[in-house]
C-alpha cells in the first residue's frame, strides 16, 4: 500500500507520456515517412494529454509543486506558516469538491446522451471523468498535506 502511496502518479503519467509519445511519433513516421496517416492517433493522444494533465495536478500536490503566490504568505510569521497553509489546503480542497461535484453530474449526463468521439467512437464520458479522478485524488493528496501540517503544529518543526 505504502508503494502505491508513493509511486502511483508516477506510474500513471509514466505510462500515459510513453502511449502519447508512441502515438505521435508513429503519426509522424506514418504520415512522412509511409505517406499515409493514422486516422485516430492524434485524438486518442489529446484525450492521454488531458488526463496526464489532471493526474499531474495531484502529482504537483503531493510534491508541494503546485503555483501558488507565496508573497501574502510571506508576511506571516513563521510559526503561523502551517495554519496559513492549513487553510489553503482547504481552500483547494473545497474547489476540488466543487468541481467533482459538478463533474460528476456533467459526466453523466455524456454517459446518457451516448457522446461518443469522432474518430475513436469511445464514450465521450471517459474523457469528462478525467477531472473527476484527478482532482479526487488531489483530495486525497491535500487531506495528506493537511495531515502533515497539523503534525508539523505539534511538533513544532517542519513538515516532514
Amino acid at each position: 500500500m505504502k508503494f502505491l502511496d508513493k509511486y502511483f502518479e508516477e506510474i500513471l503519467l509514466v505510462t500515459l507520456i510513453s502511449a502519447m509519445s508512441a502515438l505521435i511519433i508513429a503519426q509522424i513516421f506514418m504520415r512522412f515517412v509511409i505517406g499515409s496517416s493514422i486516422t485516430w492517433s492524434e485524438e486518442l493522444a489529446r484525450y492521454l494529454f488531458i488526463w496526464m494533465t489532471w493526474i499531474g495536478t495531484s502529482y504537483a500536490v503531493k510534491k508541494h509543486a503546485h503555483i501558488r503566490v507565496t508573497a501574502f504568505s510571506q508576511k506571516f510569521p513563521l510559526r503561523f506558516s502551517h495554519h496559513f497553509n492549513i487553510l489553503v489546503y482547504i481552500v483547494f480542497l473545497v474547489f476540488c469538491g466543487l468541481v467533482i461535484k459538478e463533474g460528476i453530474a456533467l459526466t453523466e449526463k455524456i454517459f446518457r446522451f451516448n457522446q461518443q468521439s469522432a474518430s475513436l467512437r469511445v464514450p465521450m464520458g471517459y474523457v469528462y471523468i478525467a477531472p473527476v479522478f484527478g482532482l479526487a485524488l488531489t483530495a486525497l493528496r491535500l487531506l495528506q498535506a493537511i495531515y502533515q501540517e497539523i503534525r508539523a503544529i505539534h511538533r513544532g518543526g517542519t513538515t516532514a
